[in-house]
């Protein structure tokens, strides 16, 4: 297995057409830097509503129209699927802010709705006294999605074929030789022949084998006018500022950062438009988001001298993290958080839904049932063949979930359990270590990219290499109760060669040499904009 993380020149001829992405890039630039004084929520009524038919047999029903159950119904009407989406907020925006690293979703062709691009990052963990913990530079570009954009996209590439229903699901029904019946708020209900959950944290109808019982990472964020201006450059974003001087002398509110330790996440969008989000990365417990939004305002003002200003949109989440996975296979097909797509110790998931949601169809739309041949014969039959719809959603949890993919999931549902027992100093170590690994190590971890022992390798290295040796002795102890139960074993039960090499599913273009001459590719659109606007 190929563990070259080094830096290398490298082959460029996997580098995309510069002119045909500097306009993507440019667009996104400058959204970001000029926003509307009120929040857009145009109606997305290409996504209109209809009733649909009872008597209709859909290929795929899919019950939530977020990110991931969009993502996979385009995916699905452009391979030629009969479709359903089946949501009662369709003409709403989806309700958060996402980010992503512009190298997950611009090789997907979704690089244009992004409506602000950050050249760089910063990771802040101290304030760079004598003694402190060096504060860190990331280089990897990174971006706003327009939710609004993104989701009129996806609607559109659904074509005019998918209807759209909206009504919320209500029960879902499996018969062995029918299709199945979701039943819908309003009494009506549609038939298919894969049913998909994508309603998200409800997880309203994937089983689980065991109590779901999730960590949480829990968010507050407020969009804010700062009539005179905040410290921030517009080409920076701050991915983590892991200070916690501000609390000054409060010792309630150290006690409970000791308890439930925050970062501030912080997007400049313009001169005067900014994005802040506080956020508790990772816990098991009632970290409150009221408490995170004191520890905001405090923070503004202690931190940054952010005294006056307008708060024009603001959002709580508490996302489930980690957990147990669901049965695999069942006839629903989980989608996005519901089949435990969420990132286990970051909390991202919405490029990972664009990337998944492709080879979902293509399982599906290559099923034998889903052939003339196969649509043929059920209808020569009158009736299901036994077992076939079963193995329709197999094929699409064997794509949701390729071996290798769950055993990247169990090392970092490992590094989740770890960081929920993390002090906020030892938080502030550990991303020292974390981020001193070679950039295609800790970018690759975030994105999904490496192998199951890709990831033993990186967690060694962090251990033995990059993190402040105070912290090896503790790092090594707190990690040692879940070594065998979240990591070992789940390891070993997914079978296969313990050092197969994982194969991204954009090939070898996430090879340290190309990635690297990629990366420099995209920061050199970046610049050249940023040097045309100034």
């Amino acid at each position: 297995m190929s563990m070259g993380f080094a830096r290398s020149a490298g082959d460029c001829s996997v580098r995309w057409m510069r002119a045909v992405r500097g306009v993507a890039l440019a667009a996104a630039c400058c959204r970001a830097f000029v926003l509307p004084t009120k929040p857009r929520h145009p109606s997305l009524s290409r996504a209109a509503a209809r009733d649909a038919p009872e008597n209709d047999v859909y290929d795929v029903v899919i019950c939530g129209a977020g990110p991931s159950g969009l993502s996979l119904a385009s995916a699905c009407a452009r391979r030629d699927l009969s479709v359903c989406v089946v949501d009662p907020a369709l003409d709403k925006p989806w309700p958060n802010n996402y980010g992503v690293w512009i190298d997950e979703v611009e090789p997907l062709g979704y690089g244009d709705c992004c409506d602000a691009v950050w050249r760089e990052s910063s990771v802040v963990f101290e304030d760079a006294g004598a003694g402190d913990l060096a504060n860190v530079t990331l280089r990897r570009p990174y971006g706003r999605v327009d939710r609004i954009a993104l989701k009129r996209r996806l609607v559109d590439e659904c074509g005019p074929s998918t209807v759209f229903v909206s009504e919320g699901a209500r029960r879902v029904d499996h018969r062995d030789d029918a299709p199945s019946e979701v039943s819908l708020d309003g009494g009506s209900s549609v038939r298919g022949l894969a049913v998909v959950d994508a309603t998200g944290f409800k997880r309203k109808f994937v089983e689980h084998a065991a109590a779901f019982d999730p960590g949480l990472q829990v968010t507050y964020g407020a969009l804010l006018d700062v009539p005179g201006g905040h410290p921030f450059p517009l080409d920076k974003l701050v991915l983590m500022d892991y200070r916690d001087g501000y609390l000054g002398d409060d010792a309630a509110a150290v006690k409970r950062n000791e308890r439930f330790p925050s970062f501030m996440y912080v997007m400049p969008l313009s001169e005067r438009k900014i994005f802040f989000e506080e956020t508790i990365l990772a816990s098991r417990g009632a970290g409150k988001d009221r408490d995170l939004e004191a520890r905001l305002r405090k923070r503004l003002a202690a931190s940054y001298g952010i005294g006056e200003f307008t708060v024009l949109e603001s959002e709580r989440a508490a996302i489930p993290m980690g957990g147990a996975d669901p049965v695999v296979p069942q006839r629903t097909v989980g989608c996005g958080s519901t089949a435990s797509c969420i990132h286990p110790a970051s909390g991202y998931m919405v490029a990972r839904a664009l990337e998944v949601a492709p080879r979902v169809a293509d399982a599906l739309a290559s099923h034998p049932r889903l052939s003339a041949a196969g649509r043929a014969a059920a209808r020569d039959r009158g009736r299901e063949a036994p077992g076939e719809l079963a193995s329709l959603s197999a094929a699409a949890w064997d794509a949701t979930w390729p071996r290798d993919d769950r055993k990247q999931r169990d090392f970092m549902h490992f590094g989740f359990e770890l960081l929920c027992d993390l002090s906020p100093g030892e938080l502030r170590d550990f991303f020292a270590g974390f981020f001193r690994l070679p950039d295609a190590l800790w970018e690759h971890f975030l994105s999904w990219r490496l192998s199951g022992a890709g990831h033993v390798y990186m967690g060694a290295l962090v251990w033995w290499a990059c993190i402040p040796k105070r912290f090896m002795l503790p790092m090594l102890v707190k990690s040692l109760p879940y070594l065998v139960d979240k990591l070992v074993l789940p390891f070993a039960s997914r079978g296969g060669p313990p050092l197969a090499e994982h194969t991204p599913y954009s090939e070898a273009k996430w090879r340290p040499d190309r990635y690297y001459a990629y990366l420099d590719d995209l920061r050199a659109d970046l610049e050249e904009h940023h040097h045309r606007r100034s």
